[in-house]
């Protein structure tokens, strides 16, 4: 058990790296926040569209036809952006009393917080799980997840940092969602391991890419343009998109 939570631990402490990049810098101004959201958004898309739900349709794919295997992660994902918009709904209800850009920065510092966290705790239990099975494996899909979650950290520290003005804030924040996937591994294996397969966690990652697509669409990109204007939301939007891909390409 000490290999697979050190291998996922090494994989979610990478988010931390992300927060680290972003607080070398020496502050965040509006442009840099509306840069940080597309970002932000790039990243959650690209994961979601080029690597989530590519995998999720080919194991489907495995079990059953290709229509079928469409439709069941269609229906997933479908669901999963139902969840996001009911989250958002709320959000967006907060907002219409709260129109300060520090009040909404701080909203989607928790947003992009929580989205991230749910997308580690799955993503962290089928590190564990492929650790305990095969070590070689293990390690190599830990450090797929480090790779990518070194932006995923950078999207949660930047708002955290411009909301609140606190490095410490920000690092914070971004190394407990990372330490969601050793937390959400061990407790998983502890309790449920007898029923956690592969098939149950290939249902969770198209609801997560849901949320995701959702929070990119509805939330982050409209924020962003809110807060400086287009030109810094598509810039942000190119990078992460760029930057994400690269680390899926790589491994």
């Amino acid at each position: 058990m000490l290999y697979p939570l050190l291998v996922s631990t090494m994989a979610g402490v990478s988010t931390a790296l992300g927060a680290v990049i972003v607080i070398l810098r020496k502050g965040i101004s509006d442009d840099g926040m509306a840069f940080s959201q597309g970002f932000a958004a790039g990243v959650m898309l690209t994961v979601s569209l080029a690597d989530i739900i590519p995998e999720s349709f080919g194991k489907y794919y495995v079990y059953m036809n290709g229509i079928n295997a469409l439709k069941a992660v269609t229906s997933l994902f479908v669901a999963g952006w139902i969840m996001g918009w009911a989250v958002s709904g709320i959000a967006t209800g907060e907002r219409k009393y709260n129109d300060d850009r520090l009040v909404s920065a701080k909203r989607m510092a928790a947003v992009t917080t929580a989205v991230m966290i749910l997308h580690n705790l799955p993503e962290g239990v089928l590190t564990f799980f492929t650790s305990a099975e095969n070590t070689g494996m293990g390690l190599k899909m830990a450090l797929a997840v480090a790779l990518h979650n070194i932006p995923e950290g950078m999207a949660i520290a930047a708002p955290v940092w411009y909301a609140s003005g606190s490095k410490l804030k920000a690092f914070a924040q971004a190394f407990g969602a990372g330490m969601a996937e050793p937390l959400g591994g061990v407790i998983l294996f502890l309790i449920m391991h007898q029923y956690i397969t592969t098939a149950f966690l290939n249902g969770i990652m198209p609801v997560v890419a849901g949320v995701m697509c959702q929070t990119a669409v509805c939330e982050l990109i409209p924020n962003s343009v809110e807060i400086s204007n287009i030109k810094h939301t598509l810039c942000g939007i190119i990078s992460g998109i760029s930057v994400m891909s690269i680390g899926l390409l790589l491994f």
